[in-house]
């Protein structure tokens, strides 16, 4: 079968919603465990307790249930920005970034193991690397509409610069904390990126 002929089908049903959920758990804990290029589909299969034949029933391959995995991963954190600043009159500038910290810091708690296979994925797979922009373009315009509930305390003008900026520091401050080995503990760092975002926003 040609991979364009190849048709998935979406679940509706219980057992199907199920199964399918089970084949994206156990893609997950492979891929954080041996990385994407050393996980297969019968593997992926086994872990979860079904045929072969039922990931291909909901998958065409290994990379479309890691892209899944990804975007369900980042649907839930655009959830959690959306839901999760609430009403920020009356609190400090500081504590106002740190709400928004709080909810990106949401996708890194998934797994580091997998965040570190979707950074390398990110620079060798152009599939990994759209839906990567796509997903950080839906949380830059998320940030514009925090940022302009607050127009009225801030310093910066022009908001989609500013909510750029802003998420490629928490981008990359966030992930550090997450998956790489160093010697300034989460807090600290998460303290200092909140205290710096403050000062380039608010007046």
């Amino acid at each position: 079968m040609e991979p364009d002929q190849h048709k998935t089908r979406k679940p509706v049903q219980k057992r199907g919603i199920e199964t399918k959920g089970k084949i994206m758990d156990a893609a997950m804990r492979l891929f954080s465990e041996k990385g994407f290029h050393k996980t297969n589909t019968k593997e992926i299969a086994r872990a979860a307790g079904v045929a072969t034949g039922s990931f291909y029933a909901y998958f065409k391959d290994k990379k479309s249930v890691f892209l899944a995995i990804y975007q369900g991963i980042s649907h839930k954190q655009l959830g959690d920005l959306e839901g999760g600043m609430g009403d920020l009159d009356g609190q400090g500038d500081t504590d106002r970034v740190a709400a928004l910290l709080g909810a990106l810091l949401k996708e890194h708690e998934f797994s580091p193991d997998f965040q570190r296979e979707v950074s390398a994925m990110r620079y060798s797979d152009p599939d990994v690397e759209a839906l990567h922009n796509a997903i950080h373009e839906g949380l830059r315009k998320e940030v514009v509409l925090i940022l302009e509930r607050q127009k009225e305390r801030l310093r910066v003008k022009d908001l989609d610069t500013a909510a750029f900026v802003i998420l490629c520091a928490c981008e990359e401050v966030i992930h550090t904390s997450r998956i790489t080995t160093h010697r300034i503990d989460r807090e600290r760092l998460l303290f200092n990126l909140a205290d710096m975002i403050a000062r380039f926003l608010y007046k």
